[in-house]
């Protein structure tokens, strides 16, 4: 890690990796552990963010504790995480995911060291729980949804769509619920399904067309009710954007602490570090594997995340990060792209919400042109 941090801000990304049970759907790295073994990590944790710090020097930019589900660490023992990450500064927003069941008074206890409590609701009925694999019913996510909105934090909630067996007006019905809770920030995405998960081996995607149609109107009615769309699967009030989001899809630098946690440090030419697979290997061997980008290469990356975003890619921060003027380079391949998919001005090159819908086939044209 010497050597590779550049001068823009560092964030931080803690995984806990422990999960009571993974959800049929999940393909994030998680297993049961047992209270023995979630204490070795907790130190292990504490170990290597000391080691971290004598790196970086500085505050963190943002830090984002995930999973798993963090809730199973405990509230006292994130505390303490939070404060050794707190030695040189206190960051800008500091946000952990949390389990609507896992959810109680007692993480009052983290007021003043947390901003942000992102909760896993994805729907509220009792079917679409039952055909994701969750462990909770409608009951359990509307007692967690009642506790955050009298809560002293900013929050956000997850709801998926484009469920085998769910009507579009199931996921309106989950929206504006939801939405009646007066969360900050709505995070809704089309479920999907990754190689190795169990919901594969029972259901079968909904269909490109039939999703599309989940999508556009679940999009128009989060916008109805005030919350832009700012990233591909985000949606915000004014001034409630996930700050540690941003940094991913800026390409910005950031540390992940944990195992099959990643990392990004660099600037025109990144650096890809990954930690140990399992809980068993960063147990025993807390390392970092290292892929050093090409300048190509973090282009490549960073036409990927920005033109996620509303905002799209900053011409003047290209040309200050590649060397290149970003009209120059890709002019010729937008003749290519359907002229309602983008817009391309003067400072900026962003895609529409059309454009959200083909983003892949964008920024694989734009990509040939590297």
């Amino acid at each position: 890690m010497k050597g590779y941090i550049s001068s823009l801000p560092v964030s931080l990304y803690i995984h806990i990796p422990f999960c009571v049970r993974k959800c049929d759907y999940c393909a994030f790295y998680s297993r049961p552990g047992k209270e023995e073994e979630i204490e070795k990590y907790f130190s292990l944790l504490l170990w290597q963010l000391e080691e971290i710090k004598k790196e970086v020097k500085a505050p963190f930019h943002t830090v984002y504790i995930g999973g798993g589900n963090p809730g199973l660490l405990g509230w006292k023992r994130i505390g303490k995480i939070l404060v050794s990450a707190f030695q040189y500064g206190r960051p800008k927003e500091v946000s952990i995911e949390c389990n609507p069941e896992n959810l109680d008074e007692d993480v009052v206890s983290l007021s003043g060291l947390v901003d942000r409590i992102s909760i896993g609701i994805q729907s509220l009925d009792d079917e679409v729980l039952k055909t994701l694999g969750r462990r909770l019913d409608r009951k359990t996510n509307l007692r967690a949804l009642e506790l955050l909105s009298r809560l002293p934090f900013r929050w956000n909630a997850d709801i998926i769509t484009a469920i085998p067996g769910e009507s579009v007006e199931t996921t309106l019905s989950d929206i504006r619920e939801i939405s009646s809770f007066g969360p900050g920030h709505i995070s809704f995405y089309a479920l999907t399904f990754e190689e190795g998960t169990p919901i594969l081996s029972r259901l079968s995607p909904i269909g490109e067309e039939k999703e599309v149609e989940f999508l556009m109107e679940g999009w128009k009615l989060l916008e109805d009710l005030g919350y832009r769309h700012y990233e591909v699967s985000n949606f915000a009030k004014k001034g409630e954007e996930c700050l540690h989001n941003k940094v991913y899809w800026n390409l910005g630098q950031y540390i992940g602490l944990g195992p099959s946690a990643e990392s990004a440090l660099g600037y025109s030419e990144m650096v890809s570090m990954r930690n140990r697979e399992s809980i068993e290997e960063y147990l025993s061997s807390p390392d970092f594997d290292c892929e050093n980008l090409s300048i190509e290469e973090t282009e490549e990356a960073y036409l990927l995340t920005s033109l996620r975003t509303s905002d799209g890619i900053d011409k003047r921060e290209y040309l200050t990060r590649f060397g290149k003027d970003f009209d120059s380079q890709y002019f010729p391949r937008l003749s290519l792209i359907p002229e309602d998919s983008f817009i391309n001005d003067k400072e900026s090159f962003r895609v529409t919400e059309k454009g959200l819908l083909t983003l892949d086939s964008i920024i694989l044209s734009l990509s040939l042109a590297i």
